[in-house]
């Protein structure tokens, strides 16, 4: 049976794409999640700011603190942002690069190391806790991408669901006749002595025997030169 996907509906659902294939390609991804990282912590810098700057600002000055606050830390929180996204980023496609893979370990061991890096001057010790929590963490955001991935994808259709659209199931193994529904013949039965009693004699022009003789032209020629007198002359008699 072919499969008729001339209606939309007998065209079976995609899968859901996953997030790490809708990213960016390296290198355009590191400009991209500076850029990102950068708007993520000045607008949230920023409101953050704004609100604290309002709150310790005097009554009189209230929008005054706020705008001074937002100005002065909104732009270096940003930064700040924006340095840990390139980071990030680079070493998500050096990891890309090596591992020729994408899977959610590159995210992990990219925040592992930014964290680090990012704490190199600190210290071993301080580079070494910032690096736990850089992983912790971007395994905690991983784990939770796909979870939600997980539960809002939309799952595929089964035989169930085809039937009840009224649609043929892609997935169904092929039903039309052909090669796979050849059934080969049983062997003719060997006929007894007692049945061929009852059926009659075999006829023998039925059979191909090997006391038939076969003649061709060119021995009946040979045969009537012989009896016209013998030799290689075709007219009878010797040259």
């Amino acid at each position: 049976m072919l499969h008729d996907f001339s209606s939309p509906a007998a065209i079976p659902r995609p899968i859901a794409s996953s997030p790490l294939a809708d990213r960016e390609p390296c290198p355009n991804r590191i400009i991209e999640d500076i850029g990102g990282a950068f708007a993520m912590g000045a607008v949230g810098g920023g409101i953050f700011h704004s609100v604290k700057g309002a709150w310790t600002a005097p009554k009189d000055a209230k929008f005054r603190g706020a705008l001074s606050s937002l100005k002065a830390r909104a732009p270096v929180l940003g930064g700040n942002f924006a340095v840990w996204g390139g980071c990030f980023a680079s070493f998500d496609c050096t990891l890309t690069a090596i591992r020729k893979k994408e899977d959610p370990w590159n995210a992990i061991l990219s925040g592992f190391a930014t964290g680090g890096v990012l704490a190199a001057r600190a210290g071993p010790r301080a580079a070494g806790q910032s690096a736990v929590i850089g992983g912790v963490l971007l395994a905690l955001i991983e784990g939770l991408g796909i979870m939600i991935t997980k539960y809002t994808a939309p799952a595929m259709p089964g035989p169930d669901d085809y039937a009840a659209q009224g649609v043929v199931d892609p997935t169904a193994p092929p039903t039309m006749g052909g090669l796979g529904s050849f059934k080969p013949s049983a062997p003719p039965a060997e006929v007894s002595d007692g049945d061929r009693g009852i059926l009659g004699p075999a006829d023998d022009s039925d059979t191909f025997g090997s006391s038939g003789t076969f003649s061709t032209s060119l021995e009946g020629e040979e045969e009537s030169s012989g009896s016209g007198g013998g030799g290689w002359w075709p007219f009878g008699g010797s040259k």
